[in-house]
């Protein structure tokens, strides 16, 4: 019972939701049915007989933005309101089989058109000319293939003769090409827009054109049918107006409220069926002429919207770039320039006018104007030069070769290039004094007992000599040189020990996340080519350092270093490149820094000797590295050791916190 209260709740949220979903059809199935009759009965207008055979016919076009804008599925509306129409408007004059299958014609003939649209790619929102020429080559065919089997078969139930057959199907071809080109674009762009929210706006250049459009219509009906058909051309002047101004938009309305305007003279002026037609032939060019030329100028206002868009976006990129951009003509004299450039150069605009490349740039090689990447040395405006790095690119604007080029001030990246190899080289020395100071450690422990041994023999022979009464005054004198020597020479291996010992750096300040970039930035072009993943992590509690930040950038950059050379060395996946730094803080007066890689680890042999001098597991390695690390760890009161880890080698140190 408790699981199935939430189904049911579900289950009655969906059939609501389907409910409103069949009342939200069942609502535009009506509205198009009563639109669809109301539309019949307007437009029955010069009828050839009481059939569906008008000179204007605009229901098929109200169906074929139904199909096009909702869907396929409202197609058997269509018939309903064919039907309805017969029986409503034309009062079932017809046989009701009759009316049925001129209602069953229609009904699939305007679902097979919206068919044929559909597959050929075409969009209802007319976004090109493409879809135009699509939608009025399209309907044109399909009218005429729907205009011949809807007379036929009126000429097959005995309502034509075949003799009437050609008159009739020209007749409904005109009545329902213009009422589908008219109404159909009109429907689906102004439709869309007031689904939208889009509300119409009466302007007062839209209230001229829709007079000037009411004026030629009346001057026009004021004359007799051969000169009004004369002065019909003039009604291509608010069209054209209305097209080149609104553009496709303004002339589907133009268009309608053209139509509509013909219509209602015709029957004021009461022209006969023959005159009628040959307006409708007039306006059907006067349709696609606007249609046309409505679309070429909503392509061309598109068109010319990009280009400003991509204008604006290249002036943007332009102004705001970082690194000085020159426009040169053929001669390579500025033309123009960015305000990087004027940063850059110490010139304002005007001054860099008046400048050629070569002059701001001094050492270009031969065929640079489709270079990229040069190096080459600028000279600011008070003289001074300084190093920059050029590309240029070539366009031809209005027959016209301009060259581009991107100038960038690298005078800080040489700078901080020559401060990392200065510090590397820094490194380097005080790691080979260090490691001269191991070893000078190393040779005086090892050296000290044989010394103090020799020392001890050369004594017991002094004393053994000075037993015997026949002492010979040379041997006496050597072995006293020997002893001096032998005590000499272990004061010099005490004295080099002590020197390599005596601490020459400063203790000051130094912040954790400092001290591991700093050991990390030398490392930065090896960790990059082998794309190995850095993690730094350092604690918001993790205290401030107080060491010999020389030392200590040593210690961690040897650490670092044996991690990148343990995981370049294995053949890991890309994936499984990455080396974690950790800092946090340890115990009381202490930070901890953690540095894990997921290299192959430390082999179990050498791990028990990994800080002996002269151990090591690389084929290249002295063997001193880490045993000077944990030498210099240890002087500054902490601790270096190989913890215990998962995958790869993890290392860990302590050093002492500076007081708050």
């Amino acid at each position: 019972m408790f699981r199935a209260q939430p189904a049911s709740r579900g289950s009655s949220i969906a059939r609501s939701g389907l409910t409103h979903a069949r009342a939200v059809t069942a609502g535009i199935i009506c509205a198009y049915v009563v639109t669809y009759v109301l539309l019949d009965w307007i437009s029955y207008i010069h009828p050839a007989g009481p059939y569906a055979i008008t000179l204007w016919n605009p229901p098929p076009g109200l169906s074929l933005a139904l199909l096009l804008g909702l869907g396929l599925r409202y197609a058997p509306a269509l018939f309903v309101a064919a039907a309805l129409a017969e029986i409503t408007v034309r009062h079932g004059q017809a046989h009701l089989m009759h009316a049925a299958l001129y209602a069953a014609i229609l009904a699939v003939g305007y679902t097979w058109l919206a068919v044929l649209l559909r597959r050929s790619g075409f969009d209802p929102a007319f976004r090109s000319l493409r879809d135009l020429i699509a939608f009025t080559g399209i309907v044109a065919v399909g009218t005429i293939a729907i205009a011949a089997v809807y007379v036929g078969a009126h000429v097959l139930l005995g309502s034509f003769t075949w003799s009437e057959f050609a008159g009739h199907k020209i007749y409904f071809w005109v009545g329902d090409v213009i009422g589908i080109t008219i109404t159909t674009p009109f429907l689906l762009i102004h439709g869309a827009r007031l689904a939208r929210g889009h509300t119409p706006r009466v302007t007062v250049e839209g209230a001229l054109q829709a007079l000037s459009i009411a004026a030629v219509l009346a001057l026009i009906f004021n004359l007799e049918p051969q000169s009004a058909v004369n002065f019909f051309y003039l009604l291509f002047m608010p069209l054209v107006w209305i097209s080149t101004r609104y553009g496709f938009e303004g002339a589907t309305a133009g268009l309608l409220a053209t139509q509509l305007g013909l219509m209602a003279a015709l029957q004021l002026a009461g022209y006969p069926s023959e005159w009628a037609l040959q307006f409708q032939f007039l306006m059907l060019a006067l349709t696609v002429t606007g249609v046309f030329l409505g679309m070429a100028a909503t392509q061309w206002r598109r068109a010319r919207r990009g280009l400003e868009n991509r204008e604006a976006e290249l002036k943007t990129i332009f102004a705001t770039a970082p690194d000085a951009i020159v426009i040169l003509d053929e001669n390579y004299r500025v033309i123009d320039a960015n305000r990087a450039a004027e940063a850059i150069f110490g010139l304002s605009a005007t001054q860099l006018t008046q400048r050629t490349l070569h002059e701001l740039i001094t050492d270009l090689p031969a065929g640079f104007s489709t270079a990229r990447a040069l190096s080459a040395h600028a000279r600011r405006g008070d003289g001074q030069q300084f190093p920059v790095e050029v590309s240029f690119g070539s366009t031809i604007v209005d027959d016209r070769r301009l060259c581009i080029g991107v100038v960038r001030d690298v005078t800080e990246r040489i700078e901080m290039q020559d401060r990392l190899r200065e510090r590397d080289q820094h490194l380097d020395r005080t790691l080979r004094v260090a490691a001269a100071a191991e070893m000078a450690s190393a040779l005086a422990h090892e050296l000290n007992q044989p010394l103090t041994a020799a020392s001890a023999y050369v004594q017991s022979l002094e004393l053994l000599l000075g037993r015997h009464d026949a002492r010979d005054p040379g041997l006496e004198d050597t072995i006293s040189k020997t002893a001096a020597e032998v005590q000499r020479a272990g004061s010099i291996v005490r004295r080099l020990r002590n020197f390599y010992r005596r601490d020459a750096g400063s203790i000051e300040r130094v912040a954790p996340d400092a001290l591991i970039e700093a050991a990390l930035a030398p490392l930065a072009a090896r960790i990059e080519r082998h794309r190995i993943d850095v993690a730094v992590n350092v604690a918001p509690d993790a205290p401030a350092l107080l060491v010999d930040r020389v030392q200590l950038e040593m210690v961690l950059h040897n650490v670092l270093r044996n991690a990148v050379d343990s995981i370049a060395e294995s053949e890991a996946a890309a994936a499984a490149r990455r080396i974690t730094v950790a800092a946090s803080a340890g115990q009381a007066g202490f930070l901890t820094i953690a540095v894990e890689d997921s290299g192959p680890g430390v082999a179990p042999a050498i791990a028990e000797q990994l800080f002996t001098s002269f151990v090591t597991s690389r084929k290249e390695g002295t063997g001193l590295g880490l045993a000077i690390s944990r030498s210099i760890v240890e002087r500054h009161g902490g601790r270096l050791w190989l913890d215990r880890s998962d995958a790869g080698a993890r290392f860990m140190m302590t050093l002492p916190a500076a007081k708050a």
